[in-house]
């Protein structure tokens, strides 16, 4: 498997650290265990992921990891599945809702109805934030 420049930029920020390397396991589709929780709507296990990740840069890198497919990050896969919830844990752990996949797609193209200005909050209060752990989300 070839490895591009910004997955050797992940791997040199997230190697060789303890048990980093484990959360650094992807699948065929580099699906992380930040998409996977989010899959699933385990805000828990993301908020302990971020306990495991250190430092603001880790969180960071780690969870706007995209996957290979559709170049989805966590915070795509959480509204795909409609965990509101679940993109404000990510968000205030350095996940930028504001980042595409490779389709193009943001974090704003899949809030139902009901969500849309909630979802909007996140976004804009992301883009006024100066540190990874964004107060009020």
């Amino acid at each position: 498997m070839a490895i591009t420049d910004a997955e050797s930029r992940h791997i040199s920020v997230l190697a060789g650290e303890g048990d980093l390397p484990k959360l650094r396991a992807a699948d065929d589709y580099h699906q992380t265990a930040a998409h996977i929780a989010a899959k699933g709507g385990q805000a828990r296990s993301i908020e302990t992921l971020a306990d495991i990740l250190d430092t603001d840069e880790k969180k960071t890198v780690f969870f706007n990891m995209p996957n290979r497919f559709s170049g989805d990050r966590p915070v795509h896969t959480a509204m795909r599945h409609g965990y509101l919830e679940v993109l404000k844990v990510l968000v205030r752990h350095g996940a930028d809702p504001t980042l595409p996949n490779r389709f193009g797609d943001k974090v704003m193209d899949y809030p139902g109805d009901y969500e849309q200005d909630e979802v909007r909050g996140i976004v804009e209060g992301f883009g006024k934030g100066g540190t990874t752990k964004r107060e009020g989300i």
